[in-house]
């Protein structure tokens, strides 16, 4: 994936298959970048040969849900493990 507007589609892009229950909603975009992040959740990625020849790869996913938020350590705490 790459978030350059210059290249092709086939060229920045990944095509992923969600084998949810339900069709999960994408995540709002995030200000600033060209795509909105999300996570998957239990991948299997089977890799093949295509008609061409070619080596290619089949993804699939069970869930997707927008990125998890990372808890920030608070001032005290911080304080005291510096100590």
């Amino acid at each position: 994936m790459d978030g350059d507007p210059t290249l092709k589609s086939a060229q920045k892009t990944v095509a992923v298959k969600i084998l949810a229950p339900v069709q999960p909603v994408p995540p709002s975009p995030m200000p600033g970048l060209p795509f909105a992040p999300v996570e998957f959740d239990a991948i299997s990625v089977t890799p093949y040969v295509n008609g061409n020849g070619r080596l290619a790869c089949s993804i699939k996913v069970r869930d997707m849900h927008g990125p998890r938020q990372t808890a920030q350590p608070t001032q005290a705490k911080a304080g005291k493990d510096a100590a």
